[in-house]
């Protein structure tokens, strides 16, 4: 069970984050896409981002693949120890990520009715 004190660091560094990434988003990747800055992205339009968005889905899923290959390899303990250190490192990670997608997903409300039309035809 988590203190107050500790609730309140994992809330700051929840918001930190955030902000990190939206202001990215909103303060650099956005300008950069609509041609008001040029902030280094090796894309320039929506299409570009899409293919370099799903080369680095590529890329990490063949990282993951390489340090599976590479642990087996290693001394059986040491592997194993390396293999769960890098893996919970980078489920952390996943897991803020995926917690902000989550909330940044369009939840419809009751007032939307082309939800509740929705919600009718089924």
């Amino acid at each position: 069970m988590k203190t107050t004190i500790g609730k309140f660091i994992a809330n700051m560094r929840r918001k930190l984050f955030e902000r990190c990434v939206e202001g990215e988003i909103y303060s650099q990747i956005f300008p950069h896409l609509n041609h008001e800055a040029d902030h280094g992205y090796p894309f320039n339009s929506d299409e570009e981002l899409e293919k370099l968005g799903l080369d680095e889905v590529h890329d990490a899923k063949a990282q993951l693949e390489l340090i599976e290959r590479l642990t087996a390899k290693m001394p059986a303990a040491y592997g194993k120890a390396f293999r769960h250190i890098a893996c919970s490192d980078i489920n952390a990670r996943m897991k803020k990520y995926a917690d902000l997608a989550k909330r940044r997903v369009y939840q419809p409300t009751a007032d939307d009715f082309r939800f509740a039309a929705r919600r009718a035809e089924a």
